[in-house]
């Protein structure tokens, strides 16, 4: 759908609806913390997001989904270092498990070389690692975002991302030709985004944000299967092997 609508559009019809939903669930609760550095958190939290999902869908849409998403979701290395380097101390059989689970996503990044010319870089593969390191800050201000309420932190956020796109599209003045099937699916692809979003800041609100953010990175197990159910993308036996390493790393580190 990105490679036909193009990325702009993908995220300003999936990501707008979530904002009023986020705000509908706001004025529900009635939470009303005070202003602080959280809402600047958020906001910068949702432009750089906002880089980062730009930087994969174009890459998704210029190289192979699997790879580019695989490396993109070595974003976790960035709270990973964040987190350890504010004095969190997880279990040696927890780092292990980080380990395993970090490696386990490196592999299905491999693919098997399609030319004699095995220097020549794939397609896709520098956006990826631009979506790595944004969404690597991004994972480290919705934490900050979410010290208040992370269900505030979150919308917070949201309208910093909705907030760039607006921009962007009144700059770029895409063309938005949506049939009916694209509006539910893109507005479904927001919802899940969004729930993703409130579930990681409910997560690094009760845990450690290095080994939340490391089981966070396991998103691309999903993305290899569907890309080879949907796309008829093949997966390499190390893409295998990188799948069963990274669970492992998941039992260790919940043990």
């Amino acid at each position: 759908m990105t490679r036909r609508l193009g990325a702009l559009v993908v995220l300003l019809v999936s990501q707008t609806p979530t904002l009023f939903l986020l705000a509908l669930l706001v004025a529900v609760r009635g939470a009303r913390p005070a202003a602080g550095l959280w809402i600047v958190a958020g906001v910068f939290g949702g432009l750089i997001g906002l880089v980062g999902l730009a930087a994969l869908y174009r890459g998704m849409a210029i190289g192979v989904v699997s790879v580019v998403a695989a490396i993109a979701a070595t974003a976790p290395i960035v709270p990973l270092l964040f987190g350890l380097a504010l004095g969190e101390r997880p279990a040696p059989g927890q780092l292990v498990g980080m380990g395993l689970a970090l490696g386990g996503v490196l592999l299905l990044t491999v693919q098997r070389r399609q030319s004699l010319d095995h220097r020549r870089v794939m397609p896709g593969v520098g956006l990826a690692l631009v979506a790595a390191v944004a969404f690597g800050l991004f994972l480290v201000s919705v934490r900050y975002a979410s010290r208040p309420d992370p269900l505030l932190g979150v919308l917070a956020v949201r309208a910093g991302s909705v907030g760039g796109l607006i921009v962007l599209a009144l700059a770029f003045r895409p063309r938005i030709r949506l049939q009916r099937r694209d509006l539910s699916t893109l507005v479904a692809v927001g919802v899940l985004d969004v729930g993703a979003d409130v579930l990681f800041a409910i997560a690094t609100t009760i845990g450690l944000l290095s080994i939340v953010s490391v089981l966070s990175s396991l998103y691309p197990v999903a993305t290899v299967i569907l890309a080879r159910l949907v796309l008829d993308e093949r997966m390499t036996g190390i893409q295998l092997a990188g799948i069963l390493l990274a669970f492992g790393g998941v039992l260790l580190i919940s043990l």
